[in-house]
């Protein structure tokens, strides 16, 4: 198929998680839309992450690598903001996968609807097997009060950053909060407000894997998981 020429950034930040991540880089570098600026940041990984990273620079000059002290999914991400070259932005966690049309289908979405922000629905996965839950397949259009209203209901809109296609412009010098927990609960709603319209297809097209144990949503009950309810009132707060 004909390449796009616009070029789409997909930022994953990386910290020990070398079981999951040839798999996680591949089902990018598989993509249906291949235009890609795949920025892997190596947040201080103690594992062979770091080298797996390397060896995809030398495999795909798509690929870029940035090796940084352990700061967290937040600076590490803050750190990719800051690198990207391409006109819209996307987010893939270095634990899931995303199925082979994940961008084209982003892409086309915003193309269609002349969208600032789209989204799709997203497959969990537990040992290996995707947990079946339906879709319906329907597409929402919303404008900017419409889409953060959907946001503040949590149905099927979500806070989650690593399901949707962003044009960099909504991204703006929005950053990611350092040491927190739930980062993105503290900036997706922050992106919605930049945007005059959003769309969503009820289609799974992201796999997140729940399997892991010292994954954030994995770990026990600790002070740190109040970041998401403090997160909330921000939320509320600004609205």
């Amino acid at each position: 198929m004909e390449t796009k020429k616009t070029l789409i950034s997909v930022i994953v930040p990386i910290y020990n998680t070398e079981k999951y991540l040839a798999r996680c880089i591949e089902s990018i570098l598989c993509q249906t839309y291949t235009n890609l600026e795949i920025i892997l940041v190596d947040d201080g990984s103690t594992d062979k992450s770091g080298d797996i990273c390397d060896f995809y620079t030398r495999k795909d000059n798509r690929v870029r690598v940035v090796h940084k002290e352990n700061g967290g999914a937040a600076a590490a991400r803050n750190f990719a903001l800051n690198m990207v070259t391409g006109q819209y932005i996307g987010f893939v966690d270095s634990d899931d996968t995303v199925e082979k049309d994940f961008f084209e289908l982003l892409y086309d979405l915003i193309c269609q609807y002349d969208a600032d922000i789209s989204m799709v629905a997203y497959s969990e996965i537990e040992m290996g097997e995707k947990i079946a839950k339906p879709k319906d397949k329907s597409l929402i259009v919303m404008n900017q009060k419409q889409a953060v209203k959907e946001l503040l209901f949590d149905r099927k809109i979500q806070n989650y950053v690593w399901n949707k296609l962003y044009k960099r412009d909504v991204l703006g010098d929005i950053r990611y909060p350092k040491g927190k927990l739930h980062e993105d609960e503290y900036t997706t709603y922050k992106y919605f407000y930049n945007a005059n319209k959003l769309v969503y297809v009820d289609v799974s097209k992201y796999n997140y894997d729940r399997t892991r144990e010292d994954s954030i949503t994995g770990r026990g009950f600790s002070e740190k998981n109040l970041d998401a309810c403090w997160a909330f009132r921000e939320r509320v707060d600004f609205f």
